[in-house]
């Protein structure tokens, strides 16, 4: 069932525009004709676009989040891809964010949505396969990799969220995307809301991560879930 109709999709509240797949969600949503109010730090940039509305603000304060949301116009989602970041793609770099960013965000942005009022219809969080239930059908070498090397940051911070999020009372649909590889939207295969489904090393590239979470605006289906992403 959908909740909004093709010529009135809702604006959207989009945290972490500059980030990998924040870029591909925000382009893919302008091209789909919602208006986007995208809250970026004061040292990130993004080009000015039609429909895009660029407000500078830390995605840790909900005072800013709550006046990103009254730049909006009408029924609204909120939708972020803030991820923890290291020096380097190796699972052993240094971290470079703080240790629970995507939580204390999280806590803002459900405190802002609840400031806001019922003009925001849902909110829908980028997660990771691992993240909670979904942990024990990660493979071993994985699960090893998550519990020994600077993954063991992301993993914490994003169970945090699921907890901030699933006890927030708010609408959510929580994607947990398979290892991120590929540059093409190839079709979503959904392995199980904790990965029961998966194989040993099952990827999803961020194109078809960006796809789905724009999807998941239009349709209950995904709501209160948190559906194992691959292609």
């Amino acid at each position: 069932m959908s909740t909004f109709a093709p010529t009135n999709l809702p604006d959207i509240l989009l945290i972490g525009a500059t980030g990998r797949t924040g870029r591909l969600v925000l382009a893919s949503a302008l091209k789909r004709g919602h208006k986007v109010v995208a809250l970026i730090r004061p040292s990130s940039y993004l080009s000015p676009q039609p429909n895009l509305t660029i407000f500078e603000g830390s995605p840790l304060d909900s005072a800013a989040i709550t006046t990103a949301l009254s730049l909006t116009s009408g029924p609204v989602v909120v939708i972020s891809t803030l991820g923890q970041t290291r020096t380097s793609g190796n699972p052993f770099a240094a971290t470079t964010s703080p240790r629970l960013f995507m939580s204390d965000s999280a806590t803002a942005v459900v405190s802002a949505a609840k400031a806001f009022g019922p003009k925001v219809q849902k909110l829908v969080l980028m997660s990771m396969f691992g993240t909670g239930s979904s942990f024990t059908n990660l493979n071993f070498l994985m699960r090893a990799t998550m519990l020994y090397s600077n993954m063991k940051q992301t993993l914490d911070d994003h169970n945090a969220v699921d907890g901030v999020i699933k006890n927030s009372g708010l609408v959510f649909v929580m994607p947990r995307p398979a290892m991120l590889k590929g540059e093409v939207a190839l079709p979503v295969k959904i392995l199980g809301d904790t990965g029961e489904k998966a194989g040993f090393m099952p990827s999803v590239s961020a194109q078809s991560v960006a796809k789905f979470m724009l999807d998941a605006i239009s349709s209950e289906e995904w709501d209160g879930r948190t559906p194992v992403l691959s292609n």
